[in-house]
């Protein structure tokens, strides 16, 4: 696939930020992947931002996929390692409960 696909502005998806919110959307994007690298890392997975238009998704093997979008992250995680990643296991509360403790 051409590299200008990813590039390409596919418009507002309902999990990008709102505007007008006090933040610039450049802080609240990167919030946001500040956030979804905290649960991510549970996976061994790193998500980068790629050009403010999607995202890279890596695994510690170094296979990395593009995602254009929240939805698209999810089926991206699970194909990745190879398991649905479920956001109320215990395992994964308990991975943020230590990373959030001093």
């Amino acid at each position: 696939m051409c590299g200008l696909c990813g590039l390409l502005d596919g418009g507002a998806h309902w999990g990008d930020p709102l505007t007008g919110s006090g933040r610039p959307a450049r802080q609240q994007r990167l919030r946001r992947l500040q956030a979804l690298n905290r649960i991510l890392s549970h996976y061994r997975l790193t998500l980068s931002d790629f050009h403010g238009s999607g995202f890279l998704l890596a695994s510690a093997t170094g296979k990395q996929v593009m995602v254009a979008n929240l939805d698209d992250l999810w089926h991206r995680v699970e194909a990745l390692c190879g398991r649905h990643p479920d956001p109320l296991s215990a395992e994964l509360l308990a991975h943020l409960a230590e990373e959030a403790s001093p």
